[in-house]
């Protein structure tokens, strides 16, 4: 059963989720947890459903929440009665780049989290986003100095559901995955990172999504406090 940890003000003393060992490496995913990009998934989606002269459906962005281009790609071609969806992900990945050259912002309290773990533990990201747009959000939202490893979707023969990517990630950063932690904003992916064997935050962006997957779940990234997270022997 997963930990979970509510807002609470600092003079409450609560730490937040501490791991059960101090971590060798942290890997984070990106859209949703780090970067405010689901407002640019959004509308790039829309645009390609209407481009196909389809009326939106915002249900459709909950079914392709934390999923592969591929797979992502495949919901929208469902939707939308195609059969190609290598022609279908060419079009999402043209309309998303696009939105993204307009800016993405940090999400709340990770430019802070990521400062204040940087030097002190090794940090990756493991997205299932395009390199061009994993690139796009890190670089726009100022957070790209702080990482040292980035695995997308391009780099591992099997995105999220599988494990692969977080895998690689703590491959990369000379870790162990069951003396790393992963923070994550999806079932799918907090399932993807449990399953490779890390320790787990839930950090969901839509509210209560269930997290069934996570050692420990909290409301945002400005719950963690760096020092108790790194306290750990």
């Amino acid at each position: 059963m997963s930990t979970r940890f509510s807002r609470l003000p600092a003079s409450s003393g609560a730490r937040g989720p501490v791991p059960p060992f101090r971590p060798q490496a942290v890997v984070l995913d990106l859209d949703g947890l780090l970067v405010d990009s689901e407002g640019a998934w959004g509308r790039a989606e829309r645009r390609v459903v209407e481009d196909c002269g389809k009326p939106w459906d915002p249900a459709i962005r909950a079914l392709m929440l934390g999923r592969g281009p591929l797979d992502a790609a495949q919901v929208l071609a469902d939707f939308l009665g195609l059969r190609d969806r290598r022609e279908m992900e060419r079009r999402l990945l043209q309309a998303a780049v696009a939105e993204f050259r307009r800016g993405i912002i940090p999400l709340p309290g990770a430019v802070a989290l990521l400062e204040a773990l940087h030097g002190r533990v090794p940090l990756g990201v493991a997205t299932n986003s395009r390199r061009v747009l994993a690139d796009l959000s890190l670089t726009s939202a100022g957070l790209a100095p702080f990482v040292q490893a980035v695995v997308c979707a391009e780099d591992v023969i099997r995105p999220k559901p599988a494990p692969d990517p977080y895998l690689r990630a703590c491959e990369l950063l000379g870790a162990d995955p069951a003396r790393s932690v992963c923070l994550e904003d999806s079932p799918v992916g907090a399932a993807a990172a449990k399953t490779g064997g890390l320790w787990v935050i839930g950090c969901p962006s839509f509210p209560g999504t269930v997290m069934d997957a996570a050692d420990a779940v909290i409301a945002s990234l400005e719950d963690l406090d760096p020092d108790a997270f790194l306290s750990a022997s």
